[in-house]
């Protein structure tokens, strides 16, 4: 059932078992799981059943370092949350992305891949997909990814009508949170405030932050020091080892048709092998090739037929074999301190400080980039299914990465990172804040490390893993 916040008196205090702040894929899986299953859930949103303006607009922030997008359009802050531009692509970490890489300290997480399997069906009953996910070998060095597309799945439009029915999940809009309040390790309560202007009170004996990859940085950082940093004693961690998958046009290709057979959404996707890239020093990395016109293809054919005359008239003999394709890659970024969320001297309508993103690649990102570019040539020739024509700046570490076009994937990971301990991290292997007995965070903050894999699906498989440990206290 859904509340209104405007009915409230001022300083009106609001009681429930469960109190999950934000509606996007983290927060609506968690709640409607709990609800589903007879607990008491509050669900508090800070925007509308649409996007507004004056809503959206206290998203707004500032980027320091490297080209980025603009933080007010990056994220949307209304019921169902930034799934209201999700693209649907969808595929699970891998078993590698749960562990160390000795190439990039702070990699891994404190869980196995084994501790998600269990929620991967039900996370593609969610997002509407499979759920079967088969990756083929090419060789030793390269590897066909296989991918699957959500419709895409809006929580906001498709979970509306069994939240309204609800009788155990009350769900409350335009409410944003601006503190938590903590005595001896718990949580007592969230103060929260309207749109209008009216704030009131939520009590609860759960509660649980989701409101998004960078959000969730930023409203603990606020709440942490107006209760004198007795919610997270580390306070300098919040908002650290933020991550991003950083996003570029690398290439041209020419190449056997067959071997580029594209997936249903039109392109054909490829990865390096784990080997491969703990052998050169580097993190994961995906490719994406998008065919073009044939005539597009005819330079990359001359050029071909100098560089690799067998192949190139082969390709030339028999035209229905040319693929003429554009590779975009997509890249792990290294977890890095200086990457981080930070408050700023500005504050927003609700008194605020609006955000600080501090991001920029380092140097092993730069490394991974060009050795894992270099690798896919590589098997590509080695395989002779084709070649590939390096962009100038990947050969040449001493030219700028693009700022044109696509730069990232609006994927916000970090900041409130799983680990095994306070010292490295905000949250435990089950999402419950180190510091505090009953306060969990929900959604890609919490990633350590963050492989290749768009994050949507394993944010629901965390999320409804996150559901089951809940149910275990609150039935307890």
């Amino acid at each position: 059932m859904f509340i209104d916040a405007t009915d409230f008196p001022q300083g009106h205090v609001e009681a429930a078992r469960v109190c999950v702040i934000g509606s996007g894929p983290a927060g609506m899986t968690l709640a409607l799981d709990l609800a589903k299953a007879g607990h008491d859930v509050l669900l508090v949103e800070a925007g509308g059943e649409e996007v507004e303006d004056a809503s959206q607009a206290l998203y707004q922030g500032t980027v320091v370092g490297d080209e980025y997008f603009d933080l007010e359009y990056a994220r949307l802050r209304y019921f169902g949350g930034t799934s209201g531009h999700w693209g649907g692509i969808c595929r699970p970490l891998d078993a590698a992305d749960f562990q160390k890489n000795p190439a990039a300290p702070g990699t891994g997480w404190p869980i196995t891949a084994d501790a998600l399997a269990p929620y991967l069906k039900p996370a593609a009953d969610v997002l509407e997909i499979p759920g079967d996910f088969d990756d083929q070998a090419l060789g030793d060095t390269l590897r066909r990814t296989e991918f699957e597309h959500s419709p895409p799945v809006r929580f906001g439009e498709k979970y509306l009508p069994p939240a309204r029915e609800s009788d155990t999940l009350r769900v409350v809009l335009n409410t944003a949170l601006t503190n938590l309040t903590t005595d001896a390790g718990r949580i007592q309560s969230a103060t929260v405030q309207t749109m209008q202007g009216a704030q009131w009170v939520i009590e609860a004996e759960y509660f649980i932050l989701c409101a998004g990859g960078i959000e969730n940085s930023r409203l603990l950082l606020w709440a942490n020091e107006q209760n004198d940093r007795k919610i997270i004693r580390n306070h300098d961690l919040i908002g650290r080892y933020w991550m991003e998958h950083f996003t570029m046009s690398i290439a041209e290709v020419i190449a056997d048709a067959d071997a580029l057979a594209p997936d249903e959404d039109g392109v054909a996707r490829f990865a390096l092998s784990h080997d491969f890239q703990r052998d050169n020093g580097i993190l994961s990395a995906s490719f994406e090739v998008n065919p073009t016109a044939y005539t597009g293809t005819r330079a990359l054919i001359a050029d071909l037929l100098c560089i690799a005359p067998k192949l190139g008239q082969r390709l030339m003999g028999d035209k229905k074999l040319v693929c003429g394709s554009r590779i975009i890659g997509h890249w792990e970024q290294a977890p890095d301190a200086d990457n981080r969320v930070a408050l700023g001297d500005e504050k927003d309508g609700l008194g605020i400080p609006r955000v600080v993103l501090h991001w920029q690649r380092t140097g092993i990102d730069r490394t991974t980039i060009a050795r894992s570019v270099q690798g896919l040539a590589q098997a590509f020739a080695d395989l002779d299914i084709g070649r590939v024509r390096l962009y100038d700046w990947v050969l040449d570490d001493s030219l700028p990465l693009p700022t044109e076009g696509t730069i990232a994937s609006w994927h916000h990971m970090g900041g409130t990172r799983m680990s095994a301990d306070a010292a490295t991290g905000i949250v435990d292997a089950d999402l419950k804040v180190h510091d505090q007995t009953n306060l969990y965070i929900g959604g890609s903050s919490v990633f350590p490390s963050c492989g290749f894999a768009n994050p949507t699906l394993t944010i629901v498989q965390l999320s409804l893993r996150l559901a089951d440990h809940l149910k275990g206290k609150l039935e307890g």
